[in-house]
């Protein structure tokens, strides 16, 4: 066949006469010659992809796409954590696993989101069933109407029912994807116990533990050091509240000597490497927390369930929260200088680890301080807060990015932001109470 002067043979014949630079003149010659020619093989996708981008912009696509197939292999192994207290894990001492509600003492039911209640194994007014088992008789007619109620489900023979001791709290809002957990009767128990946990998940149970201070390894996992440099910042919130308006009677009130040193053990530098070291410091300031629930549970100290402590506590973290919304918004530093690209990840795994706190933190307040809450008619905002908590929570893109906010790629830093500015918006309605 002849194009443009030139014979080239097909149907696999290797013998072809490549053309004079002059014969191919004009677009359309240059087109057909192309189209004509048989090229070799291709090999791979990628082969492919790599001949079509015959310029800077595809080469960027081209990266892009690789990007995208590698992160959505890699994302689970890339994950920087998927730590979340599950039930039963902060009742020290209580059943593991998932129980029903206890309605509170003036007969509210449990929440209702979207139409999911959470299942109910005990009668209203949360008597247990002595001896484990369900007796035949039907619960007490519910709202005060006569002629309602509730059947209670049987146990299947030789196997109890699910009980739970009287002021412990069970619930899942199945709607929002928040599973409320199990506290102990004994208030603030399972509070501390929380922190604790926490704490400890960093310090031991990390991969390599605590990263902030290490000399080497430290320097290449900037990520996990800015999350657990948030985490530890939320911790301190959380001990000073503890310390001044949650363990206290009132202003007179003493200060508890182990809350006062665990709050200065969690005020050292996080990157001490020793005299003392981080690690060190932050490991026994969780001994103190442990000794002082070992006082709630003697009775020497007491947990306060009262109104005006939770709205002290919901308070300072709103505060936090104020800090940490900055961050994720700025452009540019107070002199001058622009938000660099190695920054924006610092920044948004700083605000991951005080939003992973808060989350678990306030799952407890929501169990705990349930009748307050139904006191200022806040459950509903309450349940919201949880809600974008929960969203947080669960961002966990490969690789941070910081477009434009109409760009093409994603702004990791203000989509985390939008639900850390809810909660704060739901903090600071609820602070007014």
């Amino acid at each position: 066949m002849t194009i443009g002067g030139c014979t080239v043979f097909r149907h696999g014949n290797p013998k072809m006469r490549v053309p004079p630079t002059g014969m191919i003149a004009d677009r359309r010659e240059r087109k057909e010659w192309g189209m004509g020619v048989r090229r070799a093989p291709a090999g791979t996708l990628v082969a492919e992809l790599l001949r079509a981008s015959k310029s800077i912009r595809g080469g960027f696509f081209l990266a892009c796409v690789l990007a995208v197939m590698l992160g959505t292999a890699a994302g689970s192994c890339w994950a920087l954590q998927r730590h979340s207290l599950q039930p039963g894990q902060t009742a020290q001492g209580s059943s593991s696993g998932q129980g029903p509600s206890v309605p509170s003492d003036h007969g509210a039911a449990a929440p209702v989101h979207d139409g999911v209640r959470p299942q109910s194994a005990v009668p209203r007014g949360g008597v247990p069933i002595e001896g484990g088992r369900e007796p035949s008789a039907t619960a007490p007619p519910t709202h005060g109407m006569p002629g309602e109620t509730e059947s209670i489900p049987t146990a299947p023979p030789g196997e109890a029912l699910p009980l739970e001791a009287p002021g412990i709290h069970v619930g899942e809002h199945e709607a929002h994807g928040v599973v409320l957990p199990q506290i102990s009767d004994i208030p603030g128990v399972t509070f501390v116990e929380t922190m604790i946990q926490l704490m400890r998940y960093e310090l031991d149970e990390r991969f390599l533990g605590w990263r902030p201070n290490d000399l080497i390894l430290g320097r290449f996992t900037d990520n996990v050091n800015n999350y657990q440099l948030g985490v530890l910042e939320a911790m301190r919130f959380t001990t000073l509240r503890l310390k001044d308006s949650l363990t206290r009677m009132g202003e007179a009130d003493s200060y508890d000597k182990d809350l006062e040193s665990a709050l200065n053990l969690f005020m050292n530098k996080a990157t001490l490497f020793w005299f003392p070291s981080a690690e060190s410091s932050y490991s026994e300031a969780v001994k103190h927390l442990e000794n002082f629930q070992a006082k709630l549970q003697n009775g020497q100290r007491f947990f306060y369930y009262r109104v005006d402590n939770l709205l002290s506590l919901i308070r300072t973290y709103n505060d936090l929260l104020g800090n940490v919304n900055k961050t994720l918004i700025i452009g540019t530093h107070a002199d001058g200088s622009k938000v660099s690209f190695f920054e924006v990840d610092d920044y948004f795994y700083y605000a991951k680890g005080v939003a992973h706190v808060l989350y678990e933190i306030m799952k407890v307040v929501r169990v705990g301080y349930k009748d307050q809450l139904i006191t200022l008619d806040a459950v509903d905002i309450m349940d919201e807060i949880l809600h974008e908590l929960h969203r947080a929570e669960e961002m966990d893109p490969w690789i941070i990015l910081d477009g434009d906010l109409d760009g093409f790629l994603a702004n990791h830093r203000a989509n985390l932001n939008a639900p850390l500015s809810e909660v704060a918006h739901l903090f600071g309605i609820l602070s007014r109470f």
